[in-house]
């Protein structure tokens, strides 16, 4: 092994047995407040790194649209010492707001508790920014970006690039070195509410050439990134956080399709996020996260991937279904041979799975050979990507510089401007003249909750349209609209020429599609313009005759969306063509 990896042995060489299998798990890190619990989790269960959310205070369990997000795990105080255990009202408020150089102090601290373990094995700390309405890290005047469909949908790598370079600086400068995406699925299904405008297109190799631009501006910015979701979901409509679905794609179709981009990025991506869906082609008991085939016949063996496995989050229904419970899923997933197993929990669940791992260590059903040569592939990324160089801790005050730079917010504009564009306008309601009355109804968009500053919170779709007309209501509803909500909007909508209507709308919302259909049907001569984050046909219906699309319910692309409701910006027309387009 080169002297250049010297380190990684040092490191194993202390690691007794119960620290080598911490170091298997990415565990969880909510909010901004450094617990008791927080310190066990990297001292105690010794993790490997720490999946990051800005925005929460606790983990919530995935809801079904129209569902209320509840507590995944029940825990009880008897299964947990006292400074580990808090029930906390984390729906009823958000975590404290810290700027930007305080949450990079956070991070840095994080690093800190790590290194004063007795073995030198460097946090990862990760996260989802995805762009759209996918940022957990949002706060303190962060610049977003479009879905990745967006982006791609301009056809110019060269922007793909840029942007990923961008974000990936932000990450960096605040103190994350792992970012979870690309999105490598190859969307097939029309239905594919899953995926979406979150990958990059339909065809295999039009994804690989807009991925290859995305994981150079990442390394670029020294952010290691993850393909996902590995081996490929962009053919059903099964959704693995509430159930368990198979992928009935033949080995050939497989090979082609979904793994082609991964085929073509299988020397350059440092990580891939393998799913929670069955393949019968290659396994039919197991979920891919738990599969030794797919694991190490096809993913190490003919795809010759030398890089990190890490499971998509094992708290998810599919995993507990077909396991009879998370923990039992994430021993299954290590024996598998899974490099990281992450754990979105910070209940009894995390400490539960971790236990499982160990007894199997002990018992030599899970052979210590093997967890040491996972453990060290980690290492090995951490050393390549500059985990244990200079970069590692960041300095505060250079991050709020960095982020707020003019540079970045060049960038974000010019990427909502190449983005934004109209779907159709078949009523002819385009441009919208300052003399029109115009209500803009406006949803209370989750991503606007979540950082809730002077630079994203709810109603700035309201400012950005004020820019450009005084002749301006405001109407703001909830992200799924109550029945408060439409009396009120059928109400008012008589006394305007123009309705403007927000769908901002992703996998746990139903968002507006009633409500507009319902508002469409009572118009009468008023127009109606939809505002939307997708043009793709089972989120945004073909009927809808006036359809404006964003990629992003965030600011950058609302003032753009604005301007060009009121013919202050004309949009190129999108450089590809998917099969799903009206």
């Amino acid at each position: 092994m080169s002297d250049k990896y010297k380190v990684v042995d040092q490191a194993l060489g202390k690691m007794n047995l119960e620290q080598k299998v911490g170091q298997l798990f990415t565990q969880a890190f909510y909010g901004s407040v450094i617990t008791p619990d927080v310190v066990h989790m990297i001292k105690g269960l010794h993790c490997g790194g720490l999946r990051v959310t800005q925005f929460y205070r606790q983990f919530r369990h995935y809801a079904r649209p129209g569902q209320k997000r509840e507590a995944f795990d029940k825990s009880s105080p008897a299964d947990i010492p006292a400074d580990q255990f808090s029930d906390i009202k984390d729906t009823l408020c958000k975590p404290p707001y810290l700027n930007i150089d305080e949450y990079a102090e956070v991070l840095n601290r994080l690093k800190e508790i790590a290194s004063e373990r007795p073995y030198d094995a460097p946090l990862h700390l990760c996260l989802d920014q995805e762009g759209d309405g996918s940022a957990d890290f949002c706060r303190g005047g962060v610049h977003f970006f479009p879905s990745q469909w967006g982006l791609a949908r301009t056809g110019d790598p060269d922007l793909v690039y840029r942007v990923a370079k961008a974000v990936g600086t932000q990450l960096a400068a605040v103190g994350f070195n792992v970012i979870h995406s690309p999105v490598l699925d190859v969307v097939l299904h029309p239905d594919s509410t899953y995926i979406g405008t979150r990958g990059f297109g339909t065809n295999a190799k039009f994804v690989a050439e807009m991925a290859k631009a995305f994981v150079r501006g990442f390394r670029e910015a020294g952010v290691m990134c993850c393909g996902k979701h590995y081996p490929g979901r962009g053919s059903t409509d099964v959704d693995d956080h509430h159930d368990l679905g198979a992928i009935e794609r033949s080995d050939r179709q497989m090979w082609d399709v979904e793994l082609y981009p991964y085929r073509e990025l299988a020397e350059e991506l440092p990580m891939v996020m393998i799913g929670h869906s069955i393949y019968p082609c290659w396994d039919t008991e197991n979920v891919a996260s738990c599969s030794r085939i797919i694991m190490q016949d096809v993913t190490r063996g003919r795809l010759k991937f030398k890089g990190i496995i890490t499971t998509d989050s094992m708290i998810m229904q599919a995993i507990a279904k077909k396991y009879g419970g998370i923990p039992q899923g994430c021993l299954v997933a290590a024996k598998a041979g899974a490099n990281l197993v992450l754990i979105k929990e910070t209940g009894a669940i995390r400490d539960e799975a971790y236990r499982l791992v160990l007894e199997a260590a002990r018992s030599g059903d899970l052979p210590e050979s093997q967890i040491d040569e996972q453990v060290a592939t980690t290492l090995r990324w951490k050393v390549d990507y500059g985990l244990y160089g200079d970069n590692y801790m960041v300095d505060p005050a250079k991050a709020v510089k960095t982020i707020r730079s003019q540079e970045m917010a060049r960038i974000e504009i010019e990427a909502a401007e190449m983005a934004v564009h109209v779907v159709r306008d078949t009523a002819g309601a385009l441009p919208v003249s300052g003399g029109q009355r115009v209500l803009c109804v406006e949803q209370i968009a989750g991503a606007h909750l979540n950082a809730n500053d002077r630079y994203a919170h709810p109603g700035v779709f309201w400012e950005k349209m004020l820019e450009w007309s005084s002749n301006v209501s405001g109407l703001e509803i909830e992200s799924e609209p109550s029945s408060d909500d439409r009396v009120k909007l059928l109400d008012y909508m008589q006394y305007y020429d123009v309705i403007v209507m927000t769908h901002y709308s992703g996998r746990s919302t139903q968002s507006t599609i009633k409500l507009i259909n319902e508002v469409l049907a009572k118009a009468g001569d008023r127009k109606v313009v939809v505002v939307a984050n997708s043009p793709l046909p089972y989120n945004t219906p073909t009927e809808w005759p006036t359809v404006v699309c964003t990629y992003s319910p965030m600011p950058a692309a609302l003032s753009v969306a604005a301007r060009l409701i009121y013919g202050e910006f004309m949009p190129a027309k999108p450089a590809t063509s998917q099969p799903f387009d009206p």
